[in-house]
């Protein structure tokens, strides 16, 4: 009995370290994480390489909800959960420029972490997202056309 005592705290001191060290972490320390591993452009890069011949193919990782509100035009919709499914649909070249965004540049973090795992050379996510796109005055597109994106934290004055 003594021995199987003995051997119960052993474990424990072996284990105990390990299960204490053990720690979820918080979504926006994963953002935060991901964002360090991967190339981001600015706004004015991104505006520039939209207008040259070898423009990226822009991913919008999004819910089809936040798509369907606005998003940048000629951006291809493959939300977070399908991406690695269904990029090859637009890209197999490992080479080819992509540019992914969300709303704040979390998800697109990952998404450019997930596309460079599966043999993509060539991704960057834009610094800000859709956020910084809008802030910049920047338009919107959506089932109706082109839209302009509106503070509505600010009253109108009457």
């Amino acid at each position: 009995m003594n021995s199987m005592k003995r051997l119960f705290i052993f474990c424990i001191t072996l284990i105990y370290p390990l299960l204490a060290s053990a720690q979820i972490k918080a979504p926006k320390a994963i953002a935060a994480e991901a964002k360090s591993k991967v190339n981001h452009m600015t706004m004015a890069d991104f505006k520039e390489t939209m207008k040259s011949e070898d423009a990226p193919l822009i991913i919008d990782v999004r819910t089809k909800e936040e798509f369907m509100a606005g998003h940048i035009e000629g951006a291809l919709w493959i939300p977070r959960g399908r991406l690695e499914f269904d990029i090859q649909k637009h890209t197999t070249d490992p080479k080819q420029k992509i540019m992914v965004y969300c709303r704040t540049g979390g998800r697109a973090a990952l998404s450019a972490l997930a596309l460079e795992s599966i043999g993509y050379e060539n991704v960057t996510s834009l610094d800000g997202g859709f956020t910084a796109w809008v802030e910049a005055g920047e338009s919107a597109f959506n089932a109706h056309g082109e839209i302009k994106v509106t503070d509505f934290g600010k009253k109108e004055k009457k």
